[in-house]
């Protein structure tokens, strides 16, 4: 049995479908997250995990990033102290 399902196999209450959620709820939602990942909201003694995560030292950016294709290398190893 799933754990978002009751004993008798129902789905509880306060779960609505997506197709449910108003577009208004969605922009709440999305205007909340946001505030959320905002860097300047982040606790002081938070801790980001990038273990998995591949980093261009050239670019000085996550391989990940939506821009890294497109970003010129900006550091090279010559630039090392």
């Amino acid at each position: 049995m799933s754990e978002t399902h009751d004993e008798q196999g129902r789905e509880p209450a306060g779960l609505p479908d997506a197709e449910e959620v108003s577009d208004e709820e969605k922009d709440r939602l999305e205007k909340e997250r946001q505030e959320r990942l905002d860097l300047d909201n982040r606790p002081e003694t938070a801790e980001v995990d990038n273990t998995d995560r591949d980093f261009d030292v050239e670019t000085g950016m996550f391989t990940d990033n939506p821009d890294h294709s497109d970003a010129e290398p900006v550091y090279s190893a010559d630039d090392e102290a």
